[in-house]
């Protein structure tokens, strides 16, 4: 079944948005969080902002809206595709039960994150042809909780409230190590949305500690030494570019957090 677009509203600017009837306030809004994350991110990158239209999806339509591949799409949250011309920002007027209580800042936190994908997906850099995970993952989180700062004016996780529900997987073993790490995590056939969001949390408490520490250029210089094109990048490699990155010191304060 094909999406309903027939059936929802729409704004026109700056991107065409559609909505549900009743969901105006909300669909201001996000188009409000996409257009300031825009500015921000094109000034951070130097890369102008992707073509892009917006779906606010209610729930009885989320099953329906376009998608790269079925499966990826069955938790209600914030994502980006490419199926469509131009590609589509959608997002849903609720989120999964999976991320705790709903916030209207939890939300924008979650579309920042697929806005900063767009951005990233639409850099006409070539990409290595093998990284690990976390090489790509961490910049989306941390760029997401920078445009948080940001636009909110604030410091911190935005997902506290999970990050206390979840606060085991920030205790250390006997190694010194949290049970899994930024660095540790891979995706595997029996890998669960709940494990999912438990590295993301370890995400989100990275780009925190990071942003604590050092300003949001470190990104794009990062991104400078890692888009290569025919390059085979192992953790330990990608471990000491961001190292240099952060300057004397930097590796050496990253091999120290726990779950990193």
């Amino acid at each position: 079944m094909s999406f309903p677009y027939e059936h929802y509203q729409t704004l026109a600017q700056p991107v065409r948005l559609y909505y549900p009837a009743g969901q105006d306030t909300l669909a201001r809004r996000v188009m409000q969080w996409v257009e300031e994350a825009n500015r921000l991110l094109a000034g951070l990158l130097a890369i102008p902002a992707p073509a892009m239209e917006i779906l606010l999806v209610a729930p009885e339509d989320w099953q329906n809206a376009p998608k790269d591949e079925p499966e990826e799409t069955s938790i209600m949250l914030p994502y980006w595709t490419e199926v469509t011309q131009p590609s589509t920002l959608v997002v849903p007027t609720e989120l999964d039960p999976i991320v705790g209580r709903f916030s209207q800042e939890k939300l924008a936190f979650f579309l920042f994150h697929e806005v900063v994908h767009a951005f990233l997906a639409s850099d006409p850099r070539p990409w290595p042809l093998e990284s690990p995970l976390w090489a790509d993952e961490w910049q989306l989180q941390f760029a997401a909780l920078w445009l948080y700062h940001q636009i909110y004016h604030t410091t911190g996780v935005v997902m506290f409230d999970l990050h206390l529900q979840y606060r085991e997987i920030f205790e250390p073993e006997a190694d010194g190590k949290t049970p899994v790490t930024v660095r540790g995590f891979d995706w595997y056939e029996d890998t669960t949305p709940q494990d999912y969001l438990e590295y993301t949390l370890l995400l989100e408490r990275f780009a925190d500690d990071l942003l604590e520490r050092y300003d949001a250029s470190i990104l794009p210089r990062l991104i400078e030494l890692y888009r290569k094109e025919g390059v085979v990048w192992l953790s330990d490699e990608i471990t000491h570019l961001l190292g240099i990155v952060l300057g004397e010191g930097g590796e050496a304060w990253l091999e120290e957090l726990p779950y990193f």
